[in-house]
């Protein structure tokens, strides 16, 4: 998986993972279109632990693919009724 965490004012955290399969692609579905971008999400790979130690720590953070939402669903936190399938992919944010 990609992530990259970004700090604001050096306190509060931003989370962006996906899954190393989606990086640089476009899903859709219906009107809603995401272009998973390594602008956004980074070119670092991560472990799960990795992951879950920045979801632990984050205020907000915006996740997409099977491999990372099942991580975060894991680790207690999102729940599955707060993911949204894009052409089948799974999207969660945390605000």
């Amino acid at each position: 998986m990609y992530l990259k965490i970004y700090k604001i004012d050096g306190a509060d955290k931003i989370v962006a993972a996906c899954d190393m399969d989606l990086l640089n692609k476009t899903i859709c579905e219906g009107d809603i279109e995401i272009t998973i971008s390594d602008k956004f999400y980074g070119t670092d790979t991560a472990t799960e632990d990795d992951l879950v130690k920045a979801l632990k720590s984050a205020k907000n953070a915006n996740l997409i693919g099977k491999r990372v939402i099942a991580i975060a669903i894991e680790c207690g936190a999102i729940d599955e009724e707060g993911c949204i399938y894009i052409d089948g992919i799974p999207h969660a944010q945390i605000l």
